[in-house]
């Protein structure tokens, strides 16, 4: 007897043996038993996935000689001629090589006749997207209303090229990616019985190859056989296979958490030695970290990490030697660089310079804390006292309980001063970017408070509804008596012309000097313990 190739001998003969499509093999089942038969399906997925091995099981199930069922019997003629595929009466179609009108005419010549012994005949099209538009113009009538004894499988890779005058005509099926796990277990059994020798790290290898798709994944696994025999151990498989040992990449990973850059370039330029492709090196790292931090941020979620046991005890370890938010920004930053290493003609340079900076950037203090750590310097110099670093303070929408009132004060412009301290005591962040606006009173009960255009944060601020009530309620409460707001921009001034401008050289070299003596610039050097490297004024 002929050789068979494992995905041949293996391939699922009834509905209980295909693998990983459980929502398609419960509905035909169901339709079989209820004898709701659809005249048309559409099978839809990636390669491997059981498109054509369900429509097979379909036909026989139709046409078993022992009665329509939803398990053949694979015994009788007509369901050992699907199996071989010599049944007269179920006509594989491959639509790649048979594309054109006049091959879906003689189609529609052959659907006038009877079936020649089955109770169905069954026209299986095979990569139906490949038919040009004439031919799928030319199947619309007869993919409407077939004879009784009709039935079209229609099975594509890529559903979004048929038109939809075809899909709207079909009992459609979508066929998803095998999971992992799945896919190692039946890999498993066919090496029980076919007496193979691998480790459960080479069936993760062969089975994360395959990308979701048990056919590869046993094309994999009948290669592997041929280079390695029927031992099969996981330094040659890798060899063969040109794969990345997760277990190389674990160095990298280590001395990224441990932030030793050492570590990192000596476990790059172990792979590089290796001969190992490094723009494979860059995704399958990729897909470590996405892998750790699925593991950081969502613990408890099972098959979000489709790795073995040993692979995830690993990553765990790792993991909880690094914060979330670093984590976090490793990924980003390794995401980003992508054109930049896979672009690059030097991509070994590329890869070595972005772990370089992954280390600064897993460590790096986040933008929002910065902020925060700034504008408490500026509360710091606005009221000459130290204050304790804490989170910033939200704009108070409500009147402070403990805002006594103050003695009583005509409304005048000489009041202002007077006014922009009493809220900047009740409210210092209202008070602080109160004082970048112009605030004039006036004795009709009117404060005017003009805010500069071109701030985005002062105009969000002012431009809220909360925040004018709350200024309603303190110049009430500081003169009180009923007070009316007006919040508007500033109108834009014309420069002054001066009579003698000063010269370049002489401007840029004043505003340097107001630079270093600013006391807040003077307050962010000693509390990061900076240098100002160079000073950049604008023209």
């Amino acid at each position: 007897m002929a050789y068979k190739v494992i995905a041949r001998k293996f391939r699922p003969q009834t509905f209980e043996e295909v693998i990983g499509q459980p929502h398609v093999t419960r509905t035909l089942v169901n339709s079989i038993r209820e004898s709701r038969i659809a005249h048309a399906f559409l099978f839809a997925g990636e390669r491997g996935v059981g498109k054509t091995s369900v429509a097979r099981i379909l036909a026989k199930a139709l046409n078993c000689h022992q009665g329509m069922s939803e398990r053949p019997c694979g015994t009788c003629s007509s369901c050992s001629e699907i199996a071989a595929g010599t049944s007269i009466d179920v006509h594989e179609i491959d639509g790649a090589s048979n594309r054109g009108v006049d091959d879906i005419r003689a189609l529609r010549e052959n659907v006038r006749y009877h079936p020649t012994r089955d109770r169905y005949k069954v026209f299986i099209i095979d990569e139906v997207h490949m038919l040009t538009d004439q031919a799928f113009n030319a199947l619309l009538k007869t993919l409407e209303e077939p004879p009784p004894y009709v039935v079209f499988i229609l099975a594509t890779t890529e559903p979004q090229k048929i038109p939809d005058t075809i899909i709207s005509r079909c009992l459609r099926f979508d066929f998803r990616r095998i999971p992992l796990q799945e896919i190692v277990a039946h890999l498993d059994a066919i090496a029980q019985q076919e007496n193979l020798t691998i480790s459960r790290h080479s069936l993760y290898l062969v089975a994360r190859e395959a990308e979701g798709s048990m056919r590869d994944a046993q094309s994999i696994l009948e290669r592997a056989v041929a280079y390695c025999g029927t031992t099969i151990d996981d330094a040659t498989l890798q060899e063969m296979l040109g794969h990345i040992d997760r277990r190389q990449l674990f160095s990298l990973l280590e001395g990224l958490i441990a932030g030793s850059p050492q570590e990192c370039i000596a476990g790059l330029s172990r792979l590089y030695e290796a001969g190992v492709d490094l723009h494979r090196c860059y995704y399958a790292f990729l897909e470590l970290l996405r892998d750790a931090l699925m593991l950081k941020t969502v613990p408890d979620q099972p098959g979000l990490v489709e790795a073995s046991d040993e692979d995830v005890r690993l990553l765990r370890d790792a993991v909880d030697r690094i914060s979330g938010e670093g984590l976090q920004r490793c990924v980003r930053f390794w995401l980003a660089a992508e054109p930049e290493v896979t672009r690059s003609a030097n991509p070994k340079t590329a890869l070595e310079i972005c772990l370089l900076e992954m280390l600064q950037v897993k460590d790096s203090v986040p933008l929002d804390e910065l902020l925060e750590r700034i504008e408490q310097l500026q509360r710091q110099i606005e009221q000459k006292t130290p204050a304790p670093v804490r989170s910033a303070p939200h704009v108070q929408h409500s009147l402070p309980a403990d805002a006594a009132p103050p003695e009583r004060m005509a409304m005048s412009e000489g009041s202002v001063d007077a006014l922009l301290d009493f809220i900047a005591r009740k409210d210092s962040k209202l008070g602080r970017y109160l004082r970048q606006t112009q605030v004039s009173v006036s004795d009709d009960g009117m404060v005017r408070i003009a805010f500069p255009v071109g701030n985005f944060i002062i105009e969000e601020l002012f431009k809220e509804p909360e925040t004018e009530q709350t200024l309603r309620d303190l110049c009430q409460l500081f003169f009180q008596q009923q007070v009316n707001i007006v919040l508007q921009p500033q109108a834009h001034q014309k420069k002054k012309k001066t009579a003698d401008p000063a010269s370049p050289k002489q401007v840029r070299k004043k505003n340097e000097q107001k630079v270093l003596q600013n006391p807040v610039i003077q307050n962010v050097l000693k509390t990061f313990n900076g240098k100002i490297v160079a000073i950049h004024t604008s023209s």
